[in-house]
């Protein structure tokens, strides 16, 4: 099937009363995320590169029907691709063995789940007991932890909250902080970190 031919005069800057964004901006930003090709995109979809290129620039529009098969190349449907719904037409699913898995300090182990059109990631930290990190963490935007298992004790510029297990703390990331485990049991830590930290 043959792509459609470019419109004779190009769909232009996004039309505010349209309430949606241009379907090549979105195709632009989700493939610069996932690291892929017009090439990939379009063995996924069908249409040609030079086709997705050209809506990419802004200068052809799209039919319905490919906007759909577009989409499903990176799990949307069409509404949630154009922002009509936070979610994906499909669950994103996050394998443990699929994880990266970090060694921070003996005895504490991280593991990073990247969501990154969401814009987060989560970590689940193991602790052994009486470990902790050798250092204190700064870094951009905020973090939300919650103590899943056992008890932690987080210190935030210069100060010391204990958790126990189901607290939580959050807090701006620009200030040190760090974690440990005093006790003779382990613990667990789940973070949401509003930055690419890992």
């Amino acid at each position: 099937m043959a792509d459609s031919a470019p419109s004779t005069g190009a769909p232009g800057p996004r039309d505010p009363e349209l309430g949606f964004p241009r379907p090549g901006d979105v195709l632009q930003r989700l493939r610069t995320q996932r690291g892929m090709s017009l090439r990939q995109v379009a063995a996924g979809c069908g249409l040609s590169v030079s086709f997705l290129a050209s809506l990419e620039r802004g200068e052809t529009d799209i039919a319905l029907e490919r906007l759909g098969r577009l989409a499903r190349v990176f799990g949307h449907d069409v509404g949630s691709f154009l922002g009509f719904s936070r979610g994906r037409a499909t669950p994103a699913l996050f394998p443990r063995e699929g994880q990266e898995e970090l060694q921070r300090a003996p005895g504490v182990v991280y593991r990073v789940v990247r969501s990154p059109e969401l814009g987060y990631q989560v970590v689940t930290g193991d602790f052994a007991p009486h470990s902790g990190l050798g250092e204190e963490l700064q870094h951009e935007g905020s973090d939300l932890i919650t103590v899943t298992r056992g008890e932690l004790v987080v210190r935030y510029n210069g100060v010391d909250h204990v958790l126990g297990a189901g607290d939580s703390i959050q807090f701006s990331a620009g200030h040190p902080h760090s974690f440990r485990n005093e006790t003779d049991e382990p613990a667990q830590l789940v973070g949401v970190l509003f930055s690419s930290l890992y």
